[in-house]
């Protein structure tokens, strides 16, 4: 399972796109698992992990740059 830490979190929602790029072969964040809610100010204040798969490869993890993501179980 992914967890997310929102404290290191940037909000630039590369999760989101890589884990759309796995389920649909295309960036588009509607497809994503992970769901990162934003403020006005691009600031992230939730999110959501109900629909990830907990798929073998966690592009997800790979992609966050800021290593807000990491994996457990």
């Amino acid at each position: 399972m992914v967890k997310v830490n929102l404290d290191a979190c940037s909000g630039c929602k590369r999760c989101m796109l890589a884990c759309s790029f796995y389920r649909t072969g295309g960036f588009n964040t509607r497809f994503s698992s992970i769901k990162i809610y934003t403020d006005l100010g691009h600031r992230p204040v939730s999110f959501s992990l109900d629909a990830c798969t907990d798929c073998k490869e966690h592009y997800c993890v790979e992609f966050c740059t800021l290593r807000a993501l990491e994996v457990y179980s």
